[in-house]
């Protein structure tokens, strides 16, 4: 199977709520920031119960053939969760925190 990158809208609120941020082995989970976790399978937080849908990695967002094999190690180790480009994702929820932030100033 290949893989390729494909843009669809998406509700960044529902992203937040289900992410796991990830690098080789472990994992972070943004909700509690529970620290440390091994991903091998791993489908729930073991400290708040969230429930992961999407991945994403600081690491992939480096580019090249590095960013890829860690792509495909975590897609193996997670296979059911949908990868999202950390990028992509930095950029839309900084400039949720944005909106938020200027919303109260008159």
């Amino acid at each position: 199977m290949d893989y390729i990158r494909i843009w669809t809208e998406v509700d960044i609120k529902d992203i937040q709520e289900h992410i796991i941020i990830v690098d080789d082995r472990y994992g972070f989970c943004p909700g509690c920031k529970e620290m440390g976790m091994r991903i091998d399978g791993l489908k729930k937080c073991p400290s708040c119960g969230r429930e992961f849908k999407f991945v994403t990695s600081r690491e992939a967002a480096q580019g090249g053939g590095r960013a890829f094999e860690l792509i495909m190690r975590v897609k193996k180790k997670l296979p059911d969760l949908t990868f999202v480009d950390y990028g992509d994702y930095e950029r839309l929820t900084g400039k949720k925190k944005a909106e938020t932030l200027f919303k109260n100033i008159p």
